[in-house]
C-alpha cells in the first residue's frame, strides 16, 4: 500500500509535464514548382527577375505527409526586420508608402489536402508601376489547430530565413529584382541606453530597396574621457528591404555610471562599408535602474539554494509523515484483527 501512495505521488509530480506536451500538428511540405524568370529552382522559394507593371503566375505544391486530412490557412505576408535582427515575415503593412508584397501577393484563403496527397496552388503577383530594387514577401500556411502565438522566428545568424519552417507552418518567399536599383545603403545613427535591459539600442536604417544578407562588425564604448570601456562584436544579421530597427548592443554586464559615453561601430552591409560614431548619455536614475535590476535578478547563493532544497524536503517529510503513520496503524489494527480470530478472543 505504501508503495503505491509513493507511486500516486510521483505521479502527481509528472501530471504538469504530461499535460503541457501538446501533440504535433499535422505536418505537411511545400515544393516550389517552375515558373518563367525563376533564377534558381534548388532554393526553395520563388527568386524572380521581373519589371514594373508585370503581372506574374506561379505554383506550388503542398504535400500531406501525415495520416489525417489536413486544412491550411493561406495568408500573403510582408517581409520586416526584427528588432534584434533578421528577417520576419506578417501581413502588416508596409510604412513610408513602400511597395507593400502582402497587397501585390494574390493567393486562396484556404487548401484542404487529404492524408498522403497533394494539391497544386496558384499565386498572382503582381509588380506596381512605380517598383523598384528588390521586392521581398511571401505566403505563409498555417494548420488548422496551430496555436495562435506560434510565428516564424527571426534567423538572426546572417543569411536570410526566405524558405523558414516549424511545426504547423511553413513560409515561401517571393523574391522580386527589377532593374532599376536605389543607392540610399545603410545608416546607423540615434544611441540611447536601454537601463533596464542594460544595453545600447541604435536605429538601423536599410534605405535600399534591396536585402541586406550579412550585417556585422566591431564596436567600442568608451567614457567622455576616452577611456576605453567595452569592445564587442556585432553578430551578423540580415535586414529586409527598406526597413529600420532599434538593434541593441549588450553591455555584457559592465554598470556604467551617470555621465556621456561614446559608441563607434565599424561595419560592413554586404559590400558596403560604414563607420558610425554617436555619443550617448546615461541619467542618474537609469544607473540607479541598472544597479537594482541586477540585484533584482541576481541567482540566489549556494547557501539560499541549500536552504531551500532543506525546506522542501522537510515540508515533504511533515506532510508524508502522517500518511505513513496511519498506514502504519491500520496494518497494525488489522494483524491485531487476524491474530484475535485466530486465537478465538
Amino acid at each position: 500500500m505504501l508503495f503505491r501512495v509513493l507511486v500516486l505521488i510521483s505521479m502527481m509530480f509528472l501530471i504538469p509535464v504530461t499535460a503541457n506536451a501538446a501533440e504535433p500538428v499535422n505536418d505537411f511540405q511545400v515544393e516550389v514548382l517552375p515558373a518563367e524568370n525563376q533564377k534558381n529552382f534548388s532554393e526553395g522559394f520563388f527568386h524572380l527577375d521581373s519589371m514594373p507593371g508585370e503581372t506574374m503566375s506561379l505554383k506550388f505544391r503542398v504535400m500531406n505527409n501525415s495520416s489525417e486530412t489536413i486544412q491550411l490557412q493561406l495568408q500573403s505576408v510582408n517581409a520586416h526586420t526584427a528588432d534584434t535582427g533578421g528577417i520576419i515575415y506578417s501581413a502588416e503593412a508596409k510604412e513610408n508608402g513602400i511597395v507593400d508584397m502582402a497587397e501585390a501577393i494574390d493567393v486562396r484563403d484556404s487548401v484542404k489536402i487529404k492524408a498522403g496527397d497533394s494539391e497544386n496552388v496558384n499565386v498572382k503577383v503582381k509588380i506596381p508601376d512605380t517598383a523598384s530594387g528588390t521586392l521581398l514577401g511571401g505566403v505563409l500556411l498555417t494548420a488548422e489547430g496551430t496555436p495562435d502565438n506560434v510565428s516564424l522566428d527571426a534567423v538572426n545568424e546572417g543569411g536570410s530565413n526566405y524558405a523558414a519552417e516549424q511545426p504547423g507552418q511553413r513560409l515561401v518567399a517571393v523574391k522580386v529584382d527589377l532593374p532599376q536599383k536605389t543607392s540610399a545603403g545603410l545608416t546607423v545613427d540615434r544611441a540611447d541606453f536601454d537601463s533596464f535591459n542594460n544595453h545600447v539600442a541604435i536605429e538601423v536604417k536599410n534605405g535600399d530597396a534591396a536585402v541586406y544578407e550579412t550585417v556585422q562588425g566591431t564596436f567600442t564604448v568608451m567614457d567622455k574621457d576616452g577611456e576605453l570601456l567595452l569592445n564587442g562584436v556585432l553578430s551578423p544579421f540580415a535586414m529586409a528591404p527598406e526597413s529600420k530597427i532599434a538593434f541593441p548592443i549588450d553591455l555584457n554586464g559592465i554598470l556604467l555610471e551617470q555621465g556621456r559615453y561614446v559608441l563607434m561601430i565599424k561595419g560592413r552591409a554586404d559590400e558596403k562599408e560604414f563607420f558610425v560614431e554617436e555619443k550617448f548619455t546615461v541619467t542618474e536614475s537609469q544607473a540607479a535602474g541598472v544597479i537594482t535590476t541586477s540585484v533584482d535578478s541576481a541567482p540566489p547563493n549556494d547557501s539560499e539554494s541549500s536552504w531551500l532544497i532543506i525546506s522542501f524536503v522537510l515540508v515533504s517529510l511533515l506532510l508524508l509523515v502522517p500518511l505513513i503513520l496511519k498506514l502504519y496503524k491500520g496494518n497494525s489494527r488489522k494483524t491485531y484483527v487476524k491474530l484475535s480470530e485466530k486465537n478465538n478472543l
